[in-house]
């Protein structure tokens, strides 16, 4: 009997402790009373090597001479940005040395992940230079040739575009464009985590 009370008086406790309402729960149906730093009170903090806003952020500065070499890039140039991206967005841009891929870095800076995941089917989560990031490829939207793109979680309302396009009459592929796109993603990841 003893332990027929016992489980019982531990079903009543559960049982107070549980809710079926959604919301946070709280001990004692207490109203929380601090705020988590870091979050928007939507989602958990973001971990990223350094916040970063784009604003600021040449992003034809993100290509190192370093860089340049070791990925047999051609050229760097600022490109016309996007107006989509938001005022004060930049690009820059241009080719490799054998020109099969072209490149170019975009910044956003009118939304961030959570604008991306809403408008953007197909991405997948991926780890780029220590940030969140999201891969997507596909046919380019402009040009339909073989496309690949890293997007870095930079900054809550700020993400880099690093795109990677195939053509120029060579054979190219949606997986040889993600070979040329992760390195540089890596890359201009390390330059922004550092600066």
């Amino acid at each position: 009997m003893r332990r027929v009370v016992t489980l019982f008086l531990l079903a009543a406790v559960l049982a107070g402790c549980s809710s079926t309402e959604p919301g946070t729960p709280t001990a004692g149906g207490q109203t929380p009373t601090g705020t988590s730093t870091g979050t928007t009170g939507k989602s958990a903090p973001v971990n990223r090597p350094k916040v970063v806003d784009l604003k600021t952020v040449d992003p034809c500065a993100l290509v190192t001479p370093e860089t340049k070499t070791a990925l047999a890039i051609a050229t760097v140039e600022p490109r016309n940005p996007k107006a989509e991206y938001g005022e004060g967005s930049k690009t820059c841009g241009a080719s490799y040395v054998d020109h099969k891929y072209t490149w170019s870095l975009y910044t956003i800076v009118n939304g961030g992940a959570a604008r991306l995941k809403e408008t953007t089917p197909g991405i997948t989560p991926v780890q780029v230079a220590g940030y969140p990031a999201f891969q997507a490829k596909g046919p380019s939207a402009a040009t339909k040739s073989p496309e690949c793109e890293f997007y870095l979680d930079v900054h809550d309302e700020r993400l880099l575009r690093v795109s990677v396009v195939g053509g120029w009459g060579e054979q190219t592929t949606e997986d040889g464009a993600c070979e040329r796109a992760r390195p540089l993603a890596e890359a201009a990841g390390k330059v922004l985590a550092a600066g």
